[in-house]
Formats: C-alpha cells, structure tokens, sequence
C-alpha cells in the first residue's frame, strides 16, 4: 500500500483532526476512495452513502457539482445563497455605492450562516482558512468572488458552534469548499448567459490539466469570468427611486409614488418656502407622481430621479490561476501543497456628486455662512431667478436662506474602480509512524491587496473659494482669494442664473479650466495578510471502553492576521462630497492548543470531545469545548446530538477600525413629520430643539418637514474599540437520520444557538428612534454625543457608533434534509424552519422573525434525471415564505408592508455528443419572477433587498465542456 492510500484508510477522527477539518466533514473529503471507508462511519449500516449527512454526528449539508453546473455560476456565493441556512451578506446588488467606505466592498461577495454574519462564519478552503477579502475598515469575511466555480469539486455547510474544531468565527458553522484534487486528464469549459430583458449577462472560460505520477499528481488551472452591468433604469421596478404616500387621509400609507427629491438638478434648483425655482427663473414641478402597477409615474416631476445613473447588479471580472502537487516522499511520509491566485475588477457608478453650496460647501449647519447677499451677488443681480427670491426673502436677503441645489454634471458620475488580487499558499508534511500515529504539519498564507480608485469628485475648499468671486477690473470676474488665483482657481456658477451679471460675463457653470483646480481624484491602497501554522499528532489510543480502541488528536496551532489600509489625504480630511474615511493598521496574532477524543463506547453509541484554549495578543485566554453523541441504534435509525460552547475574538475591523462613512437611510430622521401640538414623547422632544421648533412656527400646519437634499445628507461614522472582549455562544443539535431503504434517507435537526456579549454597532435608525421617544424629562438632544444636528435648520448631519459588546442573539430552528436516488434519477431536498431569531440590544429586543431575510421557511429542491445515457436534465428549486417589511405597527398598508413568498426555479439541459464533448443550455429564474418591492431599507439603487430576491429575471446560458 503506497502513502497516498494508507492516508485514505486513516480512521475518521484522526484525518479530521490532522486536516483540520470536523469529523463528519473530512468524512467527505477524499473523494472515491474516501467514499468506500469514510462515508459511512459505522460499518455494516444501510445508511445512504450518497450524503455526508447521512453519516454525521452533526448536520451537513453537502453541495456538488451539479449544483454549481447546473445553474452555470461564477460566483459560488449565489449556489450558497440558495441554501436554507444561508444568507447572502454583501452580494453584487446588495453593495453597490461608491461612496465612503462602502466603496471599498464593491466587488466582493460574502455569505452569512444562520444570518449570523460574515465575521461568525468561517469559510475554509480544503479544511484551511482563508485570508479576509473585506475592507479591513468596514467588516471581515472570505471574498467568495476570489474562488472560481471552475476548481471547486464541492461544498460541505456545517453548522452550529465548531470553534473547538476550528477555533475562532466558527459561531454559525463552517462553510468547507472543497476543491479539485489528483486531477488527471484535461477539462476545457466554456459558457455564457444573457438575460432575456438584456443586461446583467456572465460569461466564464476556464481549462484545467492534471497528470499522476509514480507517487502523487500535479494540476493546473486558469480562468475568467466576467459579470456584465445591469443599470437601476434597465428594469422597471428599479428605474425610480421610491415613496410610499397615503393618497386617503387615513393614516396608511397605501400608494407608491416617484421619490419627492432630491433637488440636485443639472440646471440647479432654487428654493425659499414656498418658491421653487430652476437657476434660469423658471418654476420647478414639484409634483410627486403615483407610479402605476408597471412602476411608470403618471405625471411629470423635476425632482433628480437618482435611479438613472445607479447600479442594479455591480459589473466584476475575474482571472484566476490554481494549481496543487501531492507526492510520496517516501513510504512513510508525503508532502502536498496548493496555490491559489485572483485578480478581480469591479466598478460601480453613482449619479454625479450633488452641490449644495448653503450647506455641504460653507457648511451652515456647523455654524458656517456663504457671506453671499442674494441683493447685490454678481450671481443673482440681474437674473429672473434673483428678483423672484428677494420678492420672498423680505429683509434678510443672505443667501444662507435659500436651498441651492445642483448637479456637478461636468465633472461625470461618481466612478469607484476597485482592483483587488487574492494570493495563497498552503502545504503539509505528513508521516506515518509504524505504530499508527500520524503527525502532520501545515501552513498557509494568504494577502488581498487591493487598489481603489474613484473619480467624479471635487475639493470643498477649493469650491468655496471658486463661488467667493470680486469684480477683475476688466468687466469681468474672478476668485477673490489671491492665492487661490495663483493655485488656477477660477469662478464658477452652481447657481444655473445664466442671466445674472456672472453669467452675462461667461460665468455659466464649471468650464474646463475651473475644473482643473476642483477635480478630485481619490482612492486607497490596503492589504489584509493571515499565516497560519498547525501541527498535530493523531492515532489510535490502546485504550478502549467497548470493542475498539478510542481515538484520538492533539496539536498546536499559531495564526497571526493583519491589515493596513490608506487613504489619500482628501479622503483622511474629509474635504470631498464623498465623505471621510480614515486609515488603519492593526494585527494580533494566536497561540492555541487542542485535542480531540473519538470515544466508541458501543456499537449503538460513539462519542466525541473536542476541546481548545487560545491565548490571543488582544483579549487574553479563550477556551471552547464540544461534545458529539452518534448513535446508530439499528439499521434504520441513527440519532445523534452535540453541544458546544464557541467563541469569536474580536478582529482587525472590531477592535482598529478608525472610522468610515456611509449615508444613512432617508428615513433616519424621527423628527420629520412631527409637530409642535404633538402629545407624543417623540413630538415633545423633536420640539424642545431650537433648530426644528423655529421651523415647526413658520409651517402652517405646525410641521417640521424636511424638504429636498436633507434627507440625504446624514452620514453615519462607525469605528472599533480596543476595548471589545470575546463574544461567547452556547450550541445545541438534537436529530436523528432514517434509511428505511438502501437509497432513501431522512434527516431531521433542531438547532438552537445563543451568542452572549455579541459584537455590535447600535443601528442609526434604531439608536435615533429610542433616542427620541424617551421620557421627555430624559431627553438628551445629542443622544449622548451621538447625534449632531444642523443648528441653524435642525436636520441631523451626523451620527457616531462605536463597537460594543452588548448584544444576545438567540436564534433556533430545524432542519430537514431528504436525499432519494434511483438509478437514472436523483432528488434532495434541503428545507429550513426558522423558529426564532432574536436580538437583546442596549436599546431593547428586536424580533426578526418573519423580516425580509428571516423567513419562517426556506426550501431547495434538486433533481437530476439521466433520460438516456447521454441526455441529462437538471431542475432546481428554490422557496421562500411570505415576510414582512416591518413587524408590528406601522403606517405602510399591508400590500406593501408584505413580502410575497417566492418560487425561483432553475433548468439545465445537457447532452454528451461523445466521451470528450457535452453541450448544455438552461435557464436561470425560468418563470421570470419578479422581486417585491421593500418599502423599507432598500439597497441603494433597487428598491428591494437583493439578498433574498433575484433583480436580473429570466437569464438563458449554453456552455461546452470538453474532456479528454
């Protein structure tokens, strides 16, 4: 027997150990040989050899091949994103905005077991971690888009609390891809889809080469893959940004309308209560038009429709190259090691920056003014635009009054460019004592480098001193500041009053040369770097309790990660529309020893210990134990149950993140709509503030209501701390397995995990919300220094969050799997029942279940049927529940409030010419189901959430796989 099939015939504990992987996990993980000794663990059982779950002490969910062929993916985050227990966490539609630190994330795709989070979920390539693909400064997780469908043979999803097997971000469970391995032959696959409303297409072309050798295999792979735009305007349900209006009078918001802002306009946008005016003096529509059941507004608006320069599914592209060589280094010892590279693009487009010259450029609601006089501006002398606003403005004509609005049109959409390479390494070194100890060593390291660039910006400073203008003696004008002329600095006009005495004298908006000294060009560099070093003994013990001797591991492990992350200077200053985002460079590393028992006590009964203590460089010691019950009572029944506790420590982004800016949701403001005859806690208290209450008196309904661009001007600021401390989870499976025949199996689990001290920011729109429906007598304007306000005008301009340890989330459920196969015909199914999801923030308990990405049921269904030797049909289906935008009271009717339950299905249809050609054509979204629109917290530029709803429809692809 040569090494390499010694090391197939290990028992299951100690190559789960020594590969790092749990012990129903590697129980999958060699391919045909493994299948005839290690699917099964107790022998002479019927149970299904078809599934890994058949055979686990804990549930398994196992994703092949055919899976990832069927629906022709690029990205194995949409196979995984049709998984009950599995939620998409960023995702080509869920993170397209180029602004703060958002941008940095365009491009990649991470997943989320149990809606746990990315940063609970650890995704292991080959039983090994991989390196983080997130902005370091924004969140942590595996970049899925970084590993190509082509070199993945299948995935294994093992959930519940594994940290005793894997260590740290094991909370949810485990996400194992398992790749090709002692490949031999040559594979060429091409293929590509369109959808059938246009946009949004894919296409991919890899080839792999493999060869066995006397004592091992060598492979090569290499790839692209390429994901087309799909724009916002390109479907109907996203093609206006929405509002949600109650058309009766009674209170419920029951009609959808085109969104009543924002007034950036290319030709500017004028306004002073009730005037509302373009820069050239004639009147601007403010209509808000309803849409009608195609989402077509039924009257014109000059409100921005921001919708026609967004993204719907973000563009990427893709070249990998991987490659792996295993061999015998002699009869007792082997050596294998595998590499892995990706270069991935992506870009995303945002209508161009907006200007507010009052507010964003001199900055009024930070106590800062224009010293612009409507009265004798060369901007407004002379001009219609003018001489209506001083008919209104009465004696206080300063320009710090009226609203100015405008798009900086000249200077084209925000652009954000993301270029991100992914490498890896990982290698072992095994031998195999004569006394049937095994002792492996390993390591991997892994970096994401990644280079962002963004354009379509301009500097604030610089724009103020190009509006702050003075007569140049020639008839004309130009910047008043000295220095800034010596810098080029010239005047411009964001006003649009082509007919004031600025624009008589050529002052018309921002000429080519102006914009030469405004343009900004920002952008970072940053890196995220992971080594990680294990070693482990593992064998049998001469020791036993019934007839076999116990099993057992033990071993010493050491990771080390680390980020940095730069900014350019204008983005550090926060001198740009975009926002501030502030560098990082943060690492700690981790010692950790652990063991594992495999303990067969009867032929009716094995049991399992798992244990590992950390000693972390941030937080100290951790300790995680587990314990695994796996009982085959006959034939027929097996039960099986586990109980663990796991932990997670805090990472890079948790405890060094300095801060990073997004724009908050336009509903972040509680005050809008209140009034100052409210009896409300929430009217009381936005009335106590100076800023609304002045606003509240000059309203003849008594009502603060914001108006035009101050619903999209607060920017949320969210930073780690170094005082974070481990979360903790507690972990239960109860289930059992039943094969009443050879080729049918029945799996059924209960899972009910709860996370202590959780790792949290307080949401913006909840911090706000219970902010300001305190008891009045309580009430602190700033919310603790959270909130800050414009001073002048009331609307919220800023909100801090900070990471704390302070949340409980308990979440339980059941899962059910059947697997089913006849000779031409396969079927599984996965189904999940969500029983709970709960919260316990600082602020109170949030129920999630039954919101949009909580359903109370999921189910995949699969079926494969070969209807002759050579034609093969494969259908996939996929369900979710009817869910609900918001639980509890609210003002949206129940229509819109309501998330229909949908049914996605998937077709392939493939047909094997001769043993070296097959050709396929299928469809993804056969029926062509349309997403619901989400009245609330929608992704930017969908007007649904793209994490659970498919946007692109119907897409048709054909391929050819070549074989030889």
């Amino acid at each position: 027997m040569n090494t390499n099939q010694r090391m197939f015939c290990r028992s299951a504990l100690s190559l789960c150990i020594a590969g790092l992987f749990s012990s129903a996990a590697i129980a999958n993980d060699a391919e045909q040989e493994s299948d005839n000794v290690e699917r099964i663990v107790v022998t002479g059982s019927n149970i299904f050899k078809g599934s890994a779950n058949a055979s686990s002490s804990a549930p398994i969910t196992e994703i092949g091949k055919d899976a990832i062929e069927g629906v022709a993916a690029i990205s194995i985050g949409d196979v995984l994103n049709k998984i009950p227990s599995v939620t998409a966490s960023i995702n080509g539609s869920s993170d397209n905005v180029s602004l703060g630190g958002a941008g940095s994330n365009v491009g990649v795709s991470t997943t989320s077991l149990r809606n746990l989070g990315s940063a609970r979920t650890l995704v292991l390539v080959n039983g090994r971690r991989y390196v983080s693909g997130v902005s370091a400064n924004t969140g942590y997780g595996v970049d899925l888009n970084s590993i190509p469908t082509a070199i993945i043979e299948r995935v294994d999803v093992l959930t519940g609390g594994q940290s005793a097997i894997y260590g740290s971000d094991a909370i949810a469970g485990v996400i194992n891809i398992i790749t090709k391995q002692d490949y031999d032959g040559l594979e060429f696959n091409a293929f590509a889809a369109d959808s059938t409303e246009g946009g949004g297409g894919r296409q991919n072309v890899d080839f792999t080469y493999g060869q066995n050798f006397d004592s091992g295999n060598a492979w090569v792979s290499v790839g692209y893959s390429n994901q087309d735009v799909l724009n916002s305007s390109d479907r109907d349900f996203s093609k206006y940004e929405m509002r949600f209006l109650d058309t009766n009078g009674d209170g419920i918001r029951d009609s959808i309308a085109r969104r009543d802002g924002p007034g950036h306009v290319d030709g500017a946008s004028l306004g002073y209560g009730d005037l509302k005016i373009f820069g050239n003096g004639d009147p601007f529509n403010t209509n808000q038009p309803l849409l009608d059941g195609n989402y077509q507004p039924m009257g014109e608006s000059d409100w921005d429709n921001q919708h026609a320069n967004r993204t719907l599914v973000t563009p990427f592209e893709r070249f990998n190259v991987a490659s792996g060589i295993s061999f015998d280094v002699s009869e007792n010892s082997a050596f294998e090691v595998e590499i892995n590279y990706a270069q991935t693009k992506a870009r995303v487009d945002l209508e161009e920056a907006p200007i507010d010259v009052v507010n964003n450029i001199f900055r009024k609601g930070d106590g800062g003014t224009t010293g612009i006089d409507v009265a004798t501006s060369p901007f407004f002398v002379g001009s219609s635009a003018g001489q209506q606003l001083l008919a209104v403005m009465g004696s206080d004509t300063s320009l710090d009054g009226v609203s100015t609005n405008r798009r900086t049109f000249e200077f084209g959409n925000r652009l954000t460019e993301n270029h991100r390479e992914t490498f890896r390494i990982a290698g072992s070194y095994s031998y195999y004592f004569d006394n049937d100890l095994d002792w492996k060593t390993s390591a991997t390291y892994g970096i994401t480098s990644q280079q962002q660039n963004n354009s379509g910006d301009f500097s604030i400073p610089h724009m103020q001193q190009a509006v702050t203008i003075e007569e140049d003696g020639n008839g004309g004008y130009q910047c008043a500041d000295e220095i800034a002329r010596i810098y080029g600095c010239l005047p411009v006009n964001p006003f649009g009053t082509t007919d004031s005495l600025a624009g008589q004298a050529g002052i018309v908006g921002f000429s080519d040369e102006a914009r030469k000294y405004l343009a900004v060009a920002t952008g970072q560099t940053g890196k995220v770097e992971q080594f990680v070093a294990t070693s482990v003994v593992s064998g049998e013990l001469d020791l036993s309790v019934g007839h076999d001797n116990m099993g057992f591991a033990a071993g010493l492990e050491y990771r080390k990660e680390s980020a940095v992350e730069n900014p350019d200077s204008f983005r550090q200053l926060g001198i740009t529309r975009e926002g501030a985002v502030q560098p990082i460079d943060g690492s700690f590393d981790v010692a950790e020893i652990f063991g594992e028992l495999y303990i067969p006590v009867a032929d009716w009964l094995n049991v399992s210990l798992a244990g590992r203590v950390g000693d972390y460089s941030t937080i100290g010691t951790t300790s995680t134990y587990r314990l695994g019950l796996d009982a085959p009572i006959n034939d027929v029944i097996r039960l099986r149950a586990s109980q663990s506790s796991s932990v997670r420590a805090p990472n890079i982004n948790d405890i060094f993140s300095t801060g990073t800016t997004s724009v908050a949701n336009p509903t972040i403001d509680v005050c809008n709509g209140t009034t100052n005859s409210g009896t409300s806690n929430r009217d009381v208290n936005c009335s106590s503030i100076a800023a609304i209450s002045n606003r509240m008196a000059t309203d003849p309904n008594g009502e603060y209501v914001l108006v035009g661009s101050e619903t999209n001007n607060t920017l949320v600021m969210q930073s780690g701390s170094p005082d974070l401390k481990e979360e903790t989870a507690d972990s239960l499976t109860l289930g059992f397995v039943v094969t009443p025949i050879d080729n049918l199996y029945v799996s059924l689990d209960y899972y009910d995990i709860e996370i202590e001290d959780g790792i949290t920011t307080i949401t913006p729109d909840i911090m706000v919300e219970r902010c300001y429906d305190a008891d009045p007598s309580q009430f602190d304007a700033s919310c603790g220094g959270k909130v800050v306000r414009d001073v002048k005008d009331g609307p919220i301009l800023n909100i801090y969050s900070t990471s704390i340890n302070a949340d409980t989330i308990s979440t339980s459920g059941l899962d059910l799997e059947i697997g089913y196969s006849l000779e031409d015909l396969h079927l599984n199914l996965i189904a999940n029942y969500l029983g709970e999801y709960e919260i316990d923030t600082p602020g109170g308990k949030i129920d999630n279940l039954g919101k949009t990405l909580f359903p109370e049921y999921r189910y995949t269904m699969n079926a494969s049927y070969d209807i002759t030797d050579a034609f093969n049909l494969y259908a996939q289906l996929t369900y979710r529940s009817e869910t609900k935008g918001v639980l509890g009271e609210t003002t949206l009717s129940d229509d819109l409030n309501t998330m229909d339950a949908v049914y996605y299905v998937d077709l392939r249809a493939s047909y094997q010419i001769n043993d070296a050609v097959n050709v396929y054509l299928g469809s993804n979204n056969l029926f062509d189901e349309q997403p619901d629109i989400q009245a609330t917290s929608a992704a930017v530029g969908t007007n649904t959430t793209p994490q659970a709803y498919d946007v692109i429809g119907r897409q048709i692809f054909a391929g050819v796989k070549l074989t030889f």
